[in-house]
């Protein structure tokens, strides 16, 4: 794989306390692990025995996602300048 071209440094990851993160990433590499998300979704319930318990949770934590996105979406101008 070539080297990226980058302008920040590695994702980082803090844990301000037990099993609670902090992510700190750009928008693409947000939308990459989203989109991954997504993905395995999707192959989860193809599977011929899927584990209903993990479909449940994946959806539920994209859900999540799209209304915090959508939130953050109404609350703040537009990032691009």
């Amino acid at each position: 794989m070539p080297p990226l071209d980058r302008q920040n440094v590695l994702v980082r990851i803090e844990r301000p306390r037990p099993n609670v993160f902090t992510v700190i990433a750009t928008g693409a590499e947000l939308s990459a692990l989203i989109a991954g998300a997504r993905l395995a979704l999707d192959v989860m319930r193809a599977a011929p025995d899927p584990a209903a318990d993990a479909i449940e949770h994946l959806e539920r934590v994209l859900a999540d996602f799209d209304h915090a996105r959508a939130r953050l979406t109404d609350s703040s101008p537009d990032d691009t300048g």
